[in-house]
């Protein structure tokens, strides 16, 4: 039996007895500490996989001791600018001895739920509702219509149909010079 848990904003694999070292924890030696965001946990071959976390899932730990890691030296050095500074980090961390891993029945439930729902809305799209929305777009022909922002207005104030009027642009698109001429030309009807 194992777990993936998340403490810190790193992830650690539990296994019981294990002793592992996380970063720092602000509780005493001695103290039990409980980390609910099990990502994923296995037990007796069935793996429970969180989406994010595992529900009800908990990783119970005692605190064994505190200590800081071992040195690292960083070194940063422009050559030929005389700029050279060197500096050492030890970073702390706490040990951990796990107690145990506790895993609800629940889960195994609620997987079952979701992969017997998950059928439906493949089965539910409709062949038939795709039509239909193409006829709707068919029917308010001038929002279908590409055309600039400042040729649409000025159609609209001199209400011209934009279905009769050829764009010039890219790729056929209706320019403020294309509405222009249409109204010149309503104008001298």
């Amino acid at each position: 039996m194992y777990a993936i848990f998340k403490a810190q904003g790193k992830q650690f694999r539990a296994v019981e007895d294990a002793v592992l070292r996380i970063p720092s924890l602000e509780a005493e030696p001695g103290d039990t500490v409980t980390f609910g965001d099990v990502l994923l946990a296995e037990q007796d071959g069935d793996v429970h996989v969180g989406a994010p976390c595992v529900a009800g899932a908990s990783v119970a730990a005692e605190v064994v001791s505190h200590g800081r890691g071992d040195k690292i030296i960083v070194y940063k050095m422009k050559r030929r600018k005389g700029y050279r500074r060197k500096q050492g980090h030890r970073q702390g961390y706490t040990e951990i001895r796990i107690l145990g891993i506790d895993l609800p029945d629940e889960p195994q439930e609620a997987a079952a739920k979701p992969a017997a729902a998950a059928p439906e809305p493949e089965a539910a799209p409709k062949a038939e509702a795709a039509p239909e929305v193409e006829a709707a777009p068919e029917a308010v022909e001038p929002a279908a219509v590409d055309i600039t922002p400042v040729a649409r207005k000025l159609a609209e104030e001199h209400g011209l149909d934009l279905g009769a009027i050829e764009g010039t642009g890219k790729d056929g698109r209706i320019l403020k010079s294309d509405v222009d001429k249409a109204i010149a030309a309503k104008e001298g009807d």
